[in-house]
Formats: structure tokens, C-alpha cells, sequence
């Protein structure tokens, strides 16, 4: 990567930026530059902006899911407090909406009301001829249209299965990043 000078409004602002939570992958991309280089930055005496305190949060958990998250810890080398620092650095990317996934459930949704509504005319026709005394009309063709209602039901949940398979996947590899992600922080 070529070697780049940051003016001092690039430092403050790569400081203000990382102090929102932006990744320093990010960060580096954005002004050119390597993410040793977005970690030196903040580390020059400007690692934390003066108008940032510091604050204790404190959390109850069960037992067991202490162990888990400790089991998780020792994988990364990671004590409680540097991880759910790193956590709460990424809490942007974690939390963010995932809009493709919103705007497929979304289409998923639609698909699976329009069958509905097939269904319950299928219904409706049904009970208004049990109700009048007349033969039910559910022929053969009613039948296969009720299958391939149901087929695309469970088409559906497929998609939505691997939609959730996804999102969980990139949640994983966000948190593992986060986990890996060298402290700007730390003490050099």
C-alpha cells in the first residue's frame, strides 16, 4: 500500500469516526491507508477524544451463559472486558438492519398472502356449498392447487431458513473480526 500522509483533520476525524464505532478496516479504506496505520493514529496521543469519559456497564447473566461466552474468550485470547469492547465497537455493524434480508422477507411475505388467499377461496366455495346442501366443489384440480400452495409454503420457508442461515453466518464472521480486531486503545 502506498505511504500516505493524514492532514490533522483526517486524524481527528479517523479519531471521531472510530470513537462512533466504525470498523478500522473501514476507516483505512476510506483515507487510503493501512489499518496499522488507523491504529498508530489513534494511538498519537489522540486515541480517545477529550470529550470522551469512560463508563462501567455491568450485566447479569446466567452461569451458563458466562461459561459459554468464556469457552468463546478463550478461543480469541480475550478477557471479558476487551471482548465486550470490541463488541460494542462493531455494535453498528451487528445491529444494523440487514436491508436485502428485510426486502426479501418482505417479497417472501406477499408470496405466501396471495396463496393464502387461494386457499381461502377454496375454503369459502367449500362451506358455502356444505352450508347450502349442495356436493362439495373440490375437484382434482382444487386438490392439486392446494398442493402447489403448500409446495410454495414450504419453498418459501426454505428461503427464509437460508435467509436467517446468512444473516447468522455474517453476524458470526463480524464478531470473530471484532474478536481479532487489534485494541487502539491498548497501552503500546
Amino acid at each position: 500500500m502506498p505511504t500516505r500522509r493524514l492532514t490533522e483533520s483526517q486524524r481527528r476525524e479517523i479519531v471521531r469516526e472510530r470513537g462512533r464505532g466504525v470498523p478500522a478496516q473501514d476507516l483505512a479504506a476510506r483515507f487510503g491507508v493501512s489499518r496499522q496505520t488507523i491504529h498508530a493514529t489513534l494511538r498519537q496521543g489522540q486515541g480517545r477524544p477529550a470529550e470522551v469519559g469512560t463508563q462501567v456497564v455491568a450485566v447479569r447473566v446466567s452461569e451458563r451463559e458466562l461459561r459459554q461466552f468464556e469457552v468463546a474468550l478463550s478461543r480469541h485470547g480475550l478477557t471479558r472486558s476487551a471482548a465486550l469492547k470490541r463488541m460494542m465497537r462493531t455494535a453498528g455493524d451487528l445491529l444494523a438492519p440487514d436491508e436485502a434480508g428485510a426486502q426479501a422477507l418482505k417479497e417472501l411475505g406477499a408470496a405466501i398472502n396471495r396463496l393464502g388467499g387461494n386457499v381461502n377461496q377454496i375454503a369459502r366455495a367449500c362451506n358455502e356449498a356444505r352450508l347450502l346442501g349442495h356436493p362439495l366443489p373440490y375437484t382434482a384440480q382444487s386438490h392439486a392447487e392446494v398442493r402447489e400452495a403448500l409446495r410454495v409454503v414450504f419453498e418459501v420457508a426454505d428461503q427464509i431458513q437460508a435467509l436467517a442461515r446468512s444473516r447468522r453466518s455474517q453476524l458470526d464472521v463480524r464478531v470473530v473480526d471484532a474478536f481479532r480486531e487489534e485494541d487502539p486503545h491498548a497501552a503500546p
